[in-house]
């Protein structure tokens, strides 16, 4: 499994690929807390909130296919909530839309700003993935003030994620080649705390070996990049179309509608 993997789209270009990593890490962050800000029973305005994530895929040639799989893959963590939220807020809000008037229960209300702000939420982060590489993210983290041992840790684990899933395939390939796949399910579920401890040794072997050519090359602790950011007239004007933008989701709209 390769790391272009996630970075395929992130390897194109387009305007939005072309921005600074850091106005975009820092437009999507902006856009987050503006997301959450909205009150749980404000669910009609968080309308005008889907044009940047949808502008962002539209622009970054991101397939929405792509961007929807993803939320339905992380949807099951936030299901529960949504499935709650109607059993513990009984009470009814009023819920206008137009000259329309209804009573609507507060705990469907809650499921759907949970629903939408989740969707919302996943579909930017995916937009922001896909047009900009890992590297240069970690680049922006860095540049951005973030605390180098969670930019470390971040590093590590888009690096070495990779190699922890190719031990498990190969060790599951060898496990299927012996003729485990056709046994009971109480023998399968038997054996796998010796494919998980297989597994474990791999990775700990795996990391020694890792640990030991890094020290070779003069790692001391420190990130080293490649990747240059550079800031240009087309990222500021960016950054300020994305600040108006969030200040009439947030102040104009909501008043408005």
């Amino acid at each position: 499994m390769h790391h272009h993997f996630i970075d395929r789209f992130a390897m194109e270009d387009s305007p939005i690929h072309r921005l600074d990593a850091r106005v975009k890490l820092l437009a999507v962050l902006s856009y987050t807390v503006v997301l959450i800000s909205f009150d749980r029973y404000a669910v009609a305005e968080l309308a005008p909130m889907a044009v940047l994530p949808l502008g962002l895929l539209w622009f970054g040639r991101v397939p929405v296919w792509f961007a929807l799989r993803r939320v339905a893959i992380l949807s099951p963590l936030i299901l529960m909530l949504v499935l709650m939220s109607p059993l513990y807020d009984r009470g009814l809000h009023p819920v206008a839309f137009g000259p329309w008037q209804y009573a609507v229960s507060g705990g469907w209300l809650t499921a759907a700003d949970i629903a939408a702000k989740f969707t919302l939420g996943v579909l930017a982060l995916t937009a922001l993935m896909c047009t900009t590489p890992f590297a240069s993210l970690l680049e922006a983290m860095r540049r951005l003030g973030m605390p180098q041992v969670i930019v470390l840790q971040l590093g590590f684990l888009y690096r070495y994620l990779f190699v922890l899933i190719d031990e498990a395939m190969r060790v599951r390939r060898a496990r299927d080649f012996r003729g485990a796949a056709l046994a009971p399910m109480g023998r399968r579920l038997a054996a796998t705390g010796g494919v998980i401890g297989s597994l474990f040794s791999r990775t700990l072997d795996r990391s020694q070996r890792t640990q030991l050519a890094m020290a070779l090359r003069g790692y001391r602790g420190e990130t080293r990049s490649l990747k240059r950011l550079h800031f240009h007239r087309s990222d500021a004007v960016y950054f300020a179309l994305v600040a108006a933008y969030l200040v009439v989701c947030r102040c104009w709209y909501p008043s408005w509608f």
